[in-house]
């Protein structure tokens, strides 16, 4: 994913979508940021986490429905904000429930879903799938269970993995979130349905993942298979955009391409870098 461009926008943005070789529309659901991880990879040091807010679903589903009539019209049209894009390439992909925090901690989850969910059922616009990127923290809740009762097989929920060990996990999440809790939760989902899980594995201090790390990282795959989890596919990806005195960069592709082998190799999962 790229940088997101925003326009005029205020909830809705857009993205080049690698995977799919065309255009990400995503959903802003944490518009102040607010998440219950302190990744070191993206929170900025010495942060204060802050209060969730909900989103105007209103507002959002009329930027949502502007910003798909003009893809469709062949928009967006303005070169700057995607360079190198060709027009075949200027086409939905897929739209994100994201944000610049955790979304499923908005406390209108379910009520901005169902909006959306509907956008899409009366069928004015070509069918695009969902995809909710979250760390997992809160698809315990009521309301975000209800609300991923609405997707679709087509649809996919991608939950980060970035660890093999609890110490890795901590250190890197800056979560208080038991490590056990983590991979328990990505099993129970992966049992109801398949998921997506989205490794990221930065450079810290200028040094790769050590290799015991890895190697707990492959062998939690093979026990969350184990025990029934359907992993649709693991993205291993990296840093994009470094955050100032974090220590964090972006781990080469060479290195980022061998865990991707690994993955292939050791557990049988679709694998590739994202």
């Amino acid at each position: 994913m790229g940088v997101r461009d925003y326009g005029r926008r205020q909830w809705v943005y857009l993205q080049c979508a690698g995977r799919t070789r065309g255009l990400a529309a995503g959903v802003n659901l944490s518009p102040g940021g607010h998440c219950d991880y302190h990744c070191r990879y993206c929170r900025p040091p010495g942060i204060s986490p802050v209060q969730p807010r909900g989103v105007d679903a209103v507002a959002l589903a009329s930027e949502l429905e502007d910003t798909l009539v003009a893809i469709r019209s062949g928009g967006p049209q303005d070169p700057e904000s995607f360079p190198g894009l060709p027009a075949g390439r200027r086409h939905l992909g897929q739209v994100m429930l994201s944000g610049e925090g955790e979304p499923t901690l908005c406390p209108n989850f379910l009520e901005v879903v169902e909006t959306m969910v509907h956008i899409r059922a009366r069928g004015r616009h070509p069918f695009f799938r969902f995809i909710l990127e979250t760390n997992g923290s809160g698809l315990e809740r009521a309301e975000v269970r209800e609300a991923l009762g609405h997707f679709t097989p087509q649809d996919e929920l991608w939950l980060k993995l970035d660890a093999g060990t609890g110490n890795g996990f901590h250190e890197i999440s800056g979560s208080r979130d038991p490590f056990e809790r983590v991979l328990s939760r990505i099993a129970g989902f992966g049992r109801q349905r398949s998921v997506v899980l989205h490794s990221l594995f930065p450079m810290v201090d200028g040094r790769p993942p050590a290799a015991p790390e890895i190697s707990a990282y492959l062998a939690c795959l093979c026990c969350l298979k184990d025990e029934g989890a359907r992993i649709q596919r693991v993205d291993v990806h990296s840093v994009t955009r470094p955050i100032e005195g974090s220590g964090c960069t972006h781990l080469p592709l060479a290195s980022l391409s061998g865990i991707a082998r690994r993955i292939r190799l050791e557990t049988g999962l679709a694998a590739e870098v994202s």
